[in-house]
């Protein structure tokens, strides 16, 4: 019984966080096929406060770096961006996603497996960081 009640309280806090105003959901991290240098961190922020907050850098244990940053599409063909910092509305959620807006994480570390859990420090521009736990998932497309 102890030991299931753990496991609960584990797998809650790999999938959300939470840090005032700010709560971090569905952290995920898809498995980078052996040998790349980089690849892509997902999840998802709301703001549940009056105030915007500003999301401006990330750190992952396990990687040399992380960026923020945006995938699009721009006269049919695919781009991405570095972003400086990501705005968090009052009263909004913002999903990082495939093809979308990521974290890129750079210099993994070589033992990444399936199901195992990465630390991803936020930071914010109100000097507030929250760290949350990211499950690295089976590959099902993205980056």
């Amino acid at each position: 019984m102890i030991r299931a009640i753990a496991v609960a309280v584990v797998l809650f806090c790999a999938t959300s966080a939470t840090a005032q105003d700010i709560s971090i959901s569905e952290a995920y991290i898809p498995l980078a096929p052996p040998g790349v240098r980089a690849h892509a961190a997902y999840l998802t922020l709301s703001n549940t406060g009056s105030e915007n907050r500003s999301l401006i850098g990330v750190t992952a244990q396990g990687y040399g770096m992380a960026h923020l940053h945006q995938s699009m599409e721009m006269n049919g063909v695919a781009a991405m961006s570095a972003l400086h910092q990501l705005e968090i509305a009052a009263g909004q959620t913002v999903a990082l996603t495939p093809g979308g807006l990521h974290i890129m994480l750079m210099q993994p570390a070589p033992s990444q497996v399936v199901g195992a859990s990465v630390p991803l420090t936020l930071h914010f521009a109100n000097g507030k960081d929250i760290t949350t736990q990211a499950t690295v998932t089976q590959r099902d497309g993205g980056s």
